[in-house]
C-alpha cells in the first residue's frame, strides 16, 4: 500500500518512516515544508492512507500557526474528502488552550470532524525520544543534549509538572491504526498515547545528571521501570559516540581474571570470571547473595554442598549446551576448570558487592 507521510523530516516523521520501512509491502511518499502541495495531488489517487504530521509548533510569526496548522491541514481534506482515504492527523493537548498554537490546531480538528469520517486526530502530550531537535521546543531533548555535552540547563521551576509520552509508543500505536485496529484510546473522537509520564521538571533533571554519572562507569539504571528505560534510550541517543565506551577494572592473578562487567542499581551485578586449566574457584557460602553461573566457553565442574548436613551435588558443564546454575544460599561451592583450555564463567548476583559486609564465608566442599 502507498502511505503519505506529510512532515517527513520532523522528530515523529523521522521515527515513524523508520518504523514503516520495516512493514512489508509498504511504499512511503514522503511531504515536508520544502515540497510543494503538487506533490501530493499527483499522487492522491493511488495513496491509501495518510499520516499528517506536518504542522508548525515554534514561530516569531503566529500567522503562520495558522498556515502550517490550519490552512494546510483544511487544503489536504479538500483534496480527500471525496476519496474516503483514512487520515490520522497529530495534534496536541493545547488545542484546547486559547494562544494562538492551540487555536490553529483546534479548528484543524474541527475541520476535519466536519468534513471526514474515516479520520483518527490524535492530540499529543509532551513527546520525548531520539531524533528530536534540541534547544527547540522540547524540554526532554534540550536537557538530555544539554547534559550530554556538558553545557547549562536553566530551570525556572523544579516543580513544574510535564506529562510525557514517548516516541515509540506513538509509532507503535500509529501502526495498529494502519493495519485497521481501533486506537487504544478514543473519547469523543479525539486519541490519545498511553502511557503517559508524569515528572517534574527537577526530577527529569536529576535523573539524567544520574544517568550522566553511570555512563562512564559500570553502573545502569533501573531500566525494568518502563519511564526509566525509556528516558535512558532517550539520554544516551544525545551522546556523543566517543563518550559510548567505558573501560572495566579487569583483576589479575595466577589463577586468571575476574572482571566486573555491569552493576545495576535494583538487580545486581554481573561479572565474568577467566579460569585457567585446573583452576578452583569459590569453595565458600551465602547467606542472602545468591548467584547463577554460565559457562560460556571451556568445561567446568560445579560443586556444592549444603553447610548444615553435608549432603552435596554437582554437574558438569561446558559451553556445548548453554545451562545457567543458580547456586542456593546455605550450599557452599566451588567451580573447576576440567578443562584443557582456559574456562570463561559469566557470574549474576543478586547484590552488589559490598567489601565491608561481602556475605562471604569459607568452607570447603566435600564432594567427588
Amino acid at each position: 500500500m502507498k502511505v503519505l507521510v506529510t512532515g517527513a523530516n520532523g522528530f515523529i516523521g523521522k521515527n515513524l518512516i523508520s518504523w514503516l520501512q520495516e512493514e512489508e509491502n509498504v511504499e512511503i511518499i514522503t511531504y515536508d515544508i520544502n515540497d510543494k502541495f503538487s506533490k501530493i495531488e499527483n499522487n492522491i489517487d493511488d495513496i491509501q492512507f495518510i499520516f499528517h504530521l506536518a504542522g508548525v509548533n515554534r514561530t516569531k510569526n503566529n500567522a503562520d500557526f495558522y498556515s502550517g496548522n490550519t490552512n494546510l491541514t483544511q487544503q489536504l481534506v479538500d483534496l480527500i474528502k471525496d476519496k474516503n482515504i483514512p487520515i490520522l492527523i497529530t495534534s496536541s493537548i493545547q488545542a484546547t488552550s486559547d494562544n494562538d498554537y492551540g487555536k490553529s490546531k483546534r479548528m484543524a480538528e474541527n475541520y476535519v470532524k466536519e468534513n471526514l469520517t474515516n479520520y483518527y486526530i490524535f492530540r499529543l502530550h509532551n513527546v520525548f525520544g531520539k531524533w528530536c531537535k534540541p534547544n527547540y521546543n522540547s524540554v526532554v531533548a534540550t536537557f538530555c543534549y544539554n547534559i550530554a555535552h556538558d553545557l547549562e540547563i536553566t530551570i525556572n521551576d523544579r516543580d513544574t509538572c510535564l506529562s510525557l509520552i514517548y516516541i515509540d509508543d506513538i509509532c507503535r500505536e500509529f501502526l495498529r491504526i494502519l493495519r485497521g485496529e481501533n486506537p487504544v484510546d478514543r473519547a469523543d473522537g479525539i486519541c490519545y498515547i498511553s502511557p503517559k509520564y508524569p515528572v517534574t521538571l527537577g526530577s527529569l533533571a536529576d535523573t539524567l545528571y544520574e544517568f550522566k554519572n553511570s555512563v562512564n562507569s559500570i553502573y545502569v539504571p533501573n531500566t525494568g521501570d518502563e519511564f526509566i528505560k525509556k528516558l535512558y534510550s532517550t539520554y544516551i541517543s544525545y551522546l556523543p559516540v566517543e563518550k559510548t565506551v567505558t573501560e572495566a577494572v579487569k583483576n589479575v592473578d595466577e589463577r586468571g581474571s575476574f572482571t566486573e562487567l555491569v552493576r545495576t542499581t535494583s538487580c545486581g551485578q554481573f561479572s565474568i570470571s577467566i579460569s585457567k586449566p585446573g583452576i578452583v574457584r569459590g569453595n565458600h557460602y551465602h547467606h542472602t547473595k545468591l548467584e547463577r553461573f554460565i559457562v560460556v566457553k571451556g568445561t567446568a565442574k560445579i560443586s556444592f554442598m549444603n553447610v548444615l548436613d553435608g549432603t552435596s551435588y554437582h554437574f558438569v558443564v561446558d559451553d556445548k549446551t548453554i545451562k545457567i546454575v543458580t547456586i542456593p544460599v546455605g550450599y557452599t561451592h566451588k567451580i573447576e576448570n576440567i578443562g584443557t583450555d582456559e574456562m570463561i564463567l559469566a557470574i549474576w548476583c543478586n547484590e552488589l558487592f559490598d567489601k565491608d559486609r561481602p556475605d562471604t564465608y569459607f568452607k570447603t566442599v566435600e564432594c567427588e
